[in-house]
């Protein structure tokens, strides 16, 4: 039992370092998916030892991106305080939101592929697995908030779903390609290129403030 124990930590271990690995090097070039045989160099692997865990590099990325909305869902949930006003909850979650995505810089990219490349090139059961995963987690997400703001039962969820709408759209329109943030750099272009964590956090705040307020 505890040889098993050993060799499952090992093949855990060896995951996330691949994992890591293809985090890095996307890291460096996110306008493009590495190979799989840069990532498994970039590991410290061999090729063939990649695909003992993964069967291509779409499947290492939709990994990745799993653990990327499992531990942003995770982090709010860590966000409410028992103790904490309705107002200091919203503050809170906002805050750890806006956080938790200008410390992963490749958790927006990353997603912006999901639907264009990832899952076009994915079996459908991998594509399933998840969709499941994220909306179970997005549930229960959901639920704690519904508990710590007294909502009506699902009103959590589509909160959630609905920011994480607002986050990728101002995402994917503040994200200029390199050759248009040069031109965009003149004082003349400052409307249409604010900070962007600065407005998904005004974003945010105005989108729950509204949401929030009784009809």
């Amino acid at each position: 039992m505890t040889r098993r124990a050993r060799d499952d930590d090992a093949k855990q271990a060896r995951r996330a370092d691949i994992l890591q690995a293809a985090r890095r090097l996307f890291l460096s070039d996110e306008r493009q998916l590495p190979s799989v045989a840069r990532i498994a160099e970039a590991a410290g692997l061999a090729k063939g030892t990649v695909y003992l865990y993964f069967a291509t590099k779409e499947e290492i990325f939709i990994a990745l991106l799993d653990e990327e909305f499992s531990n942003l869902l995770t982090a709010i949930g860590e966000a409410f305080k028992p103790s904490a006003v309705a107002t200091e909850q919203v503050q809170a979650v906002i805050a750890r939101m806006v956080d938790y995505l200008d410390e992963h810089p490749e958790f927006l990219s990353l997603d912006a592929l999901a639907y264009s490349v990832l899952e076009q090139n994915l079996p459908e059961q991998v594509v399933r697995t998840f969709k499941l995963n994220l909306t179970r987690r997005l549930t229960l997400a959901g639920q704690l908030l519904d508990a710590a703001l007294g909502l009506q039962t699902g009103r959590g969820t589509q909160l959630l779903l609905r920011s994480y709408a607002l986050i990728r759209g101002l995402w994917q329109t503040l994200d200029y390609p390199a050759p248009l943030q040069a031109l965009l750099a003149d004082p003349a272009f400052s409307v249409i290129r604010p900070p962007f964590r600065e407005e998904l956090a005004a974003s945010l705040q105005e989108y729950w403030r509204g949401a929030l307020t009784p009809v």
